[in-house]
């Protein structure tokens, strides 16, 4: 197993993102920090066709403003080969990495910077060097995220994540479906008078999409686990 996280047991800083290889039945055989000596976090991992791996988080140590977008790539020991940031001078983060189809990646997160009021989804499209060919910012002025990302069958994007400019109650879960080039072509919230958010997406063979995440609004609880199977269509 590939794990990440953050860690204030090692590295150079306040907290470090910290990777950690295990074999199979989970003794670790080695791991890595990155960071400076600001806060570094580590939420997505994801092992490359190289037999390294891309690890997403965010970075207030480096880049240029107070967190930004850190997109780092190892070998297949966890050695950095190269990082990027992505953001400008307000709150940036990335969540969830994705390889694409042509051997880039896709990332979804929250943006601040260039918003359309206080925080926005964030897709961001690289090439398999980790070079921006396109970001794009999804919301309407209240706080969006993006917590999950996947290329779907006619090359475009679902995001799954929540949003509090749409929908029915403070936090719904928002799925956003994009063409290739991010752009968007629908959107669906789902949720009651309480918080909801997605956390995981994946598109179905048969076309439709499945979320994963947690309500407020309905089961036994004050937060339930929450799955929701749609269409083609999001709906």
């Amino acid at each position: 197993f590939i794990v990440v996280g953050h860690t204030l047991s090692y590295g150079a800083g306040f907290y470090d993102i910290y990777m950690v290889k295990t074999d199979a039945f989970g003794n670790e055989e080695w791991h890595q920090t990155f960071g400076g000596i600001e806060e570094d976090f580590g939420y997505s991992v994801l092992q490359t066709s190289d037999g390294g791996y891309v690890v997403l988080g965010f970075t207030v140590s480096f880049g240029s403003g107070s967190r930004d977008v850190w997109l780092i790539k190892t070998d297949a020991q966890g050695n950095m080969q190269w990082d990027k940031t992505f953001g400008g001078n307000a709150s940036d983060a990335g969540f969830e990495i994705k390889e694409t189809t042509d051997g880039g990646y896709i990332i979804t997160g929250y943006t601040e910077s260039n918003s359309n009021g206080l925080f926005d989804v964030l897709l961001i499209k690289t090439d398999a060097n980790g070079n921006e060919i396109w970001s794009k910012n999804i919301g309407n002025g209240n706080y969006e995220s993006g917590s999950s990302v996947a290329q779907t069958h006619d090359g475009g994007y679902i995001i799954t994540g929540y949003t509090i400019s749409y929908g029915n109650g403070a936090k719904d879960i928002w799925l956003v479906k994009t063409d290739n080039a991010g752009n968007e072509e629908w959107n669906y919230t789902f949720g009651g008078i309480n918080n909801e958010a997605g956390q995981q997406i994946l598109q179905t063979f048969s076309g439709g999409y499945v979320i994963v995440g947690y309500t407020e609004s309905r089961g036994s609880g004050q937060m339930d686990v929450k799955l929701i199977k749609t269409s083609p269509a999001g709906i």
